[in-house]
C-alpha cells in the first residue's frame, strides 16, 4: 500500500487556491490564507481582522511565501 498523496490545497494549515485572472501579471495566480484569517464586512468593504493572505506566481513560490510568513510571525 502506498502513502497518501499530499494535499496540494492546504499547507501547514494554510488554505491554498489557484485563480488565473485575465491580468498582465502572473504574481496573483496562487494565494493562501492563514488558519487564523478573519474578515469583517461593513458598508465600507472588507477589513482583515486577523491572519494573513499571501500571493505568488507559482505553487512553489507560494509555499515559500507561506514559510516566510510563518517565520515572520515567529519573530514577532
Amino acid at each position: 500500500m502506498s502513502a497518501a498523496a499530499p494535499d496540494m490545497w492546504t499547507y501547514k494549515g494554510w488554505t491554498i487556491s489557484a485563480d488565473m485572472p485575465p491580468i498582465p501579471t502572473r504574481d496573483f495566480d496562487w494565494s493562501a490564507t492563514s488558519p487564523d484569517y478573519d474578515v469583517d464586512c461593513d458598508e465600507d468593504g472588507f477589513h482583515i481582522c486577523a491572519g494573513q493572505v499571501v500571493h505568488a506566481a507559482t505553487y512553489e513560490d507560494l509555499l515559500q511565501a507561506i514559510e516566510d510568513a510563518i517565520a515572520e510571525e515567529c519573530e514577532a
